[in-house]
């Protein structure tokens, strides 16, 4: 009968030690908080959590670390790849933490196949998951300044100037500057809006204007011209 308690003990352990094992392995979360405009974090195939910024941006990595019962400590090694540079804590189940700010420079830039990356692992004393981030630098590329095209109009004529076509390739928000650059002087409305808009002098002339459009990064410019004239067939631009 002893023997036989015994063995019931021992058929017992042997079911449940691995449900114990698997219960107090931790599992991994990332949660990214990004600054910088049109910063985009997508999950890939194998899990890893692929994020693409440019210069000018920051990073903030948060981590999460859960475990099952929540008194396990758990070891948290986030290392960049392949330089090895590591550091670690250890803390028990609650809030995310901060782990690392990143703010790349121009040495950052990478090619699409060749990101930055960097594993995260939580381990206990009785399993380890892991997670890479993997992160794509993209260099800023300059604004396209578009105007209106060149216009002939009639003396007291309300012309518009306008920069609508005006782009940028990474999507960036727009700063517009309008100044005059030659010819006899207007009023200038809306001089630092995507239009602007002036009243033609009463005598005929040759007015220029430039059109300066930034992303916070590059400036670009693109010259118009309007031709005052008291005898032609104007039309609105």
């Amino acid at each position: 009968m002893k023997s036989a308690k015994i063995l019931l003990v021992l058929v017992l352990l042997s079911v449940l030690a691995p449900l114990v094992t698997h219960a107090q392995a931790p599992a991994v979360q990332l949660s990214m908080e990004l600054f910088g405009p049109w910063a985009l974090c997508t999950p890939e195939l194998d899990d890893a959590l692929a994020c693409t910024i440019r210069l000018g941006q920051t990073l903030q990595v948060w981590v999460q670390a859960h475990t099952i019962p929540s008194w396990v400590p758990t070891r948290l090694i986030a290392s960049w790849l392949p330089d090895n540079a590591s550091f670690d804590s250890v803390w028990r189940q609650g809030e995310a933490v901060q782990v690392f700010t990143f703010t790349p420079t121009e040495a950052h830039v990478t090619k699409p196949e060749e990101p930055l990356r960097v594993r995260f692992i939580a381990r206990t004393d009785y399993e380890s998951i892991s997670r890479e981030l993997r992160i794509y630098v993209r260099a800023n590329q300059p604004p396209q300044a578009v105007t209106n095209p060149d216009q002939t109009v009639t003396p007291y004529q309300i012309v518009l100037l306008s920069a609508f076509d005006s782009s940028d390739p990474d999507g960036d928000v727009l700063h517009y500057r309008w100044d005059q650059i030659s010819g006899p002087p207007v009023l200038l409305f809306g001089a630092e809006t995507l239009y602007a808009i002036f009243l033609a002098p009463a005598e005929p002339a040759t007015l220029v204007f430039r059109l300066t459009v930034s992303d916070g990064a590059f400036s670009v410019t693109k010259d118009v011209t309007v031709t005052v004239t008291s005898d032609c067939p104007c039309k609105d631009p």
